[in-house]
C-alpha cells in the first residue's frame, strides 16, 4: 500500500503563486517497503530540487520543518534495513565456511592424555583437549593455546582455519615470486621515470600482484628517501592515487611491450600537464550547465553547451567563432538571468556573477585560439578518440 501524503496547502507569498505542498507521506518508515522508501526519498529530492521550490521565498522553512525530517527517518530506516541484510548475509556465508570446513575435518580415538587426534582432510594436523572449562588446540609440533568456544568441534574448526591461512599464505608468496602473465621484473627502483606503469605484491587479503599503477610524480626527502606518486593505470575516470618510497618497491614488475600496448594510455592532463593547464581555463560546462536550470535561460544555455562540446572533443571546425558566440550566448544569458521576475534577488545576483564569469572566459578563450595557443593538439584529439571509443 503507497503511503498517502499530507494534502495541506503551502503558504502564499505576495508576489507568486503558493507554495506546492511536499510529498511527505503518513506512513511510519517500518511500515513500508523498501520500494516505497526509495520513491519516497525520491519523490522529496525531487521537489526540494524543483525551480518553482528554489526560487520561493518560503522554501526554507517547508525544508526545514517538513522535507529534512522526513526524509532523515526514511534514509534512517532503508540503511537499518541495508545494515541487517549485510550482517544477515555475512552470517550465513560464515556457516556456510565453517561447515565446509566441518566436512574435512574428523576425530581420532582419544589418547592416554585425554587429547583428540584431529584429522584434516584425512591427516593428522593437530590435537584438542579439553582443561577446566575451555578446550585447547595445537597443531603438531607446536604449542597449544586456549579456545574460548565450548565445544571439541569449534576448537577443530580454528586448527583449520588456522591451516587454510598458513596455505594460503604460502600459495601467495609462491605467486608473488613468478612474474604475472605479461610482466617481467622491474630492476631497480631508482630507475624509475614519469608514467611508467607498475604492479608490486599484493596484501595478505588480496591478489598476489596488485594492480598496475602509473608513476605521475617524485619527491626526494632528507636521508635519500625517495618517494613517488602513483595513480592506477586501468581506471577510466581519474581515481585515489597512493604514494610509496622506494624501500617499499624492492620487488616490481613492469609491462611488456604487448601488454603495455593494451592499458589504456596515459591521461591527457598527465602526458601534456602544461597544454592541460591552458586548456581547463576554456571550460565553463559547470556555469553553462548552472545557468541551464534557470527559467527562460535553457535555449541561450543549452546552445552554448552544445558548442563548447564541439570544441572540446575536438568536432568544431572553428573553434575560435564557437568560443565567441559562447561569449555572446554568455551575455544574452547575464539579460536573462537580471530579470527581477525569473528568480528571487539571491539566485539572480548568483547566476548573474556567472554569466559574466562564463562570458569573460570564453571571450578569453576565443582570444586563445585566435592567437594558436589553444589549439586542440593532435596528441589530445587521439587521448579523446580513445575514451569515447
Amino acid at each position: 500500500m503507497p503511503s498517502t501524503t499530507t494534502p495541506t496547502a503551502g503558504p502564499a507569498h505576495p508576489g507568486g503563486a503558493p507554495l506546492r505542498p511536499a510529498p511527505v507521506g503518513l506512513r511510519p518508515p517500518a511500515e513500508m517497503t523498501a520500494e516505497e522508501l526509495t520513491a519516497e526519498i525520491d519523490a522529496l529530492t525531487a521537489h526540494q530540487y524543483a525551480p518553482a521550490l528554489r526560487h520561493h521565498p518560503d522554501s526554507n522553512l517547508q525544508i526545514m520543518f517538513e522535507i529534512a525530517p522526513r526524509r532523515a527517518a526514511l534514509t534512517a530506516e532503508r540503511t537499518r534495513r541495508q545494515r541487517d541484510q549485510a550482517e544477515a548475509e555475512k552470517a550465513q556465508q560464515r556457516a556456510r565456511e565453517q561447515q565446509a570446513r566441518r566436512e574435512r575435518t574428523g576425530f581420532g580415538a582419544r589418547d592416554a592424555d585425554g587429547r583428540y587426534p584431529v584429522l584434516v582432510d584425512g591427516v593428522r594436523r593437530g590435537t584438542v583437549w579439553r582443561s577446566g572449562r575451555s578446550w585447547w588446540c595445537a597443531l603438531d609440533g607446536e604449542e597449544g593455546f586456549p579456545d574460548d568456544t565450548g565445544t571439541r568441534w569449534e576448537a577443530a574448526d580454528r586448527l583449520v582455519v588456522l591451516l587454510d591461512v598458513r596455505a594460503a599464505a604460502v600459495r601467495d608468496e609462491e605467486e608473488r615470486a613468478v612474474a604475472p602473465a605479461g610482466w617481467v621484473p622491474g630492476g631497480d627502483w631508482r630507475g624509475l621515470e614519469r608514467l611508467d606503469v607498475v604492479r608490486i605484491p599484493g596484501g595478505r587479503s588480496g591478489p598476489a600482484w596488485g594492480r598496475p599503477w602509473r608513476m605521475t610524480g617524485r619527491e626526494e626527502h632528507r636521508g635519500g628517501r625517495v618517494s613517488f606518486r602513483f595513480e592506477p593505470a586501468d581506471a577510466d575516470e581519474p581515481s585515489r592515487g597512493v604514494v610509496l618510497f622506494g624501500e617499499n618497491l624492492e620487488r616490481f614488475v613492469r609491462p611488456t611491450p604487448e601488454a603495455a600496448a593494451a592499458l589504456a594510455p596515459a591521461p591527457f592532463r598527465l602526458a601534456h600537464p602544461e597544454e592541460f593547464a591552458q586548456r581547463r581555463l576554456l571550460d565553463v560546462m559547470d556555469e553553462l550547465a548552472s545557468l541551464s536550470r534557470v527559467p527562460g535561460a535553457e535555449e541561450a544555455a543549452g546552445e552554448a553547451i552544445g558548442l563548447l562540446s564541439g570544441v572540446e572533443e575536438g568536432r568544431s571546425a572553428d573553434p575560435e567563432a564557437d568560443m565567441r558566440r559562447i561569449a555572446e550566448l554568455a551575455g544574452e544569458l547575464c539579460r536573462i538571468v537580471g530579470d527581477p521576475g525569473a528568480q528571487d534577488w539571491r539566485s539572480q545576483q548568483y547566476h548573474h556573477r556567472v554569466a559574466d564569469d562564463a562570458q569573460r572566459r570564453a571571450q578569453r578563450a576565443a582570444e586563445r585560439f585566435a592567437q594558436g595557443g589553444g589549439a586542440l593538439s593532435d596528441a589530445y584529439r587521439e587521448v579523446l578518440a580513445h575514451s569515447l571509443s
